[in-house]
């Protein structure tokens, strides 16, 4: 070194080195996915993840669950890693948004433009709404279905005088019974007919 000083040497690879600009090296700054041995990090930051308002895309059914509608939109969620704190410990390969103690937090979803006509039809009418979860407990890649479909129209389509512009869902992973790994959760907005209404989703866990 330039200062006479002797180099400093890491203990073990990846090892943060002192610096004067004041860079933490405590592991949840210098450590955030466990790539180096232990300690593992703690104290981690909230987290959290948000979607600004999309537009709902209507096409054929894509999903053999829904081959018996003739128009359907799907809203799917990011890949949620709801266990980021083992990344690099478990073995497993890294995937998805990572939620820093997600446990006990619910994604909200919320729909909007529910009153639009189309046709002289409302965006509810005759309009069926199926969520349905996928989960994995290891490796992401091998994501599946772990849900029946659950049937929330009547959380969307209250129908009458009283329908709101606007719906608001939530879901739990695993019901609020504690997490696995990676989850997804997909809407399909489902209906009889070609109409496509002008439908907008937004999304946020926290």
């Amino acid at each position: 070194m330039s200062n006479g000083q002797p180099p400093q040497m890491r203990q073990f690879p990846g090892q943060p080195l002192p610096r004067s600009d004041g860079f933490n090296v405590d592991p949840m700054f210098a450590n955030p996915a466990g790539t180096y041995p232990f300690p593992a990090p703690g104290s981690m930051p909230y987290s959290q993840w948000q979607s600004a308002r999309t537009p709902l895309n209507w096409s054929n059914p894509t999903n053999s669950l829904d081959s018996g509608y003739v128009t359907v939109g799907y809203w799917q969620s990011p890949l949620y890693d709801l266990r980021p704190e083992i990344r690099g410990a478990d073995g497993s390969t890294p995937s998805g948004v990572p939620i820093w103690g997600s446990s006990g937090r619910k994604l909200w979803i919320q729909v909007h433009g529910l009153l639009t006509l189309v046709d002289g039809i409302t965006a509810t009418e005759e309009l069926k709404v199926t969520a349905r979860e996928y989960g994995e407990i290891f490796d992401a890649r091998s994501l599946e279905r772990v849900t029946s479909d659950s049937d929330i129209t009547q959380d969307v389509a209250s129908g009458g005088l009283s329908q709101s512009p606007s719906a608001i869902l939530a879901f739990s992973p695993n019901d609020g019974h504690g997490n696995y790994r990676y989850w997804r959760v997909e809407i399909a907005f489902k209906r009889i007919d070609r109409l496509t209404h002008p439908l907008t989703i937004s999304g946020a866990f926290y």
